[in-house]
C-alpha cells in the first residue's frame, strides 16, 4: 500500500535515493548515458525544500520505503520535481503525488502549474492534463562537466 504525506527532516537519505534511482532508470533513446549520468550525479547533491513555507513537498511511501517525490513552489507556480523509483513505476503513484500537489496548490489560489518536463516524461504529463506550450535547452552541471538536455515547458489549468 502507498501512502503520499509530507516530507520530513529524517527522509532526504531516502528522498535522494528515489530521485537518483528514477533518473538512472530512464530507458530510451531521450537522453545519452553521460546525460543521465550527469543529471543523476546532479541529482545525488540536490537540496530538498522540505521546510520552506513557499513549497508543498510531498513523499510517496511503500513498504517504509520512500519510492517517489513532489515538490511545487507556491510562488514559481511550478511543478519542480516529480521522480518515482522505476521498481514502482506504472503502479499510479506519480499521478497520486500529482494530484495532491494539485489539492495543495489550489488550497492556496493557484489555478495552473507549470514543469519543465523531461522528454521521457512528457507523454505521463499529456495525460494528467498538461499541455506543450514550448521548449529549451537546459544546461546541467556538476563539478567541471556539463551537457544542454532538451526540455519541454508545459502548463496544466487546475480544476
Amino acid at each position: 500500500m502507498v501512502r503520499i504525506r509530507h516530507g520530513r527532516e529524517g527522509d532526504s537519505a531516502g528522498i535522494s535515493k528515489a530521485h537518483v534511482a528514477s533518473i538512472q532508470g530512464i530507458e530510451g533513446a531521450a537522453y545519452s548515458e553521460e546525460e543521465l549520468a550527469l543529471w543523476a550525479a546532479g541529482a545525488s547533491s540536490a537540496t530538498y525544500a522540505i521546510n520552506d513555507p513557499k513549497v508543498v513537498f510531498l513523499i510517496a511511501e511503500a513498504n517504509d520505503e520512500i519510492v517517489g517525490l513532489a515538490e511545487a513552489s507556491f510562488e514559481g507556480v511550478e511543478l519542480n520535481k516529480l521522480y518515482v523509483d522505476p521498481t514502482y513505476q506504472n503502479q499510479g503513484i506519480a499521478t497520486m503525488l500529482s494530484d495532491e500537489i494539485d489539492t495543495r496548490v489550489r488550497s492556496h489560489g493557484i489555478d495552473s502549474l507549470y514543469v519543465e518536463a523531461s522528454m521521457n516524461a512528457t507523454p505521463f504529463y499529456e495525460r494528467i492534463g498538461y499541455e506543450q506550450i514550448g521548449a529549451h535547452q537546459k544546461s546541467i552541471v556538476v563539478d567541471a562537466a556539463s551537457a544542454d538536455m532538451k526540455m519541454i515547458d508545459m502548463e496544466k489549468e487546475l480544476r
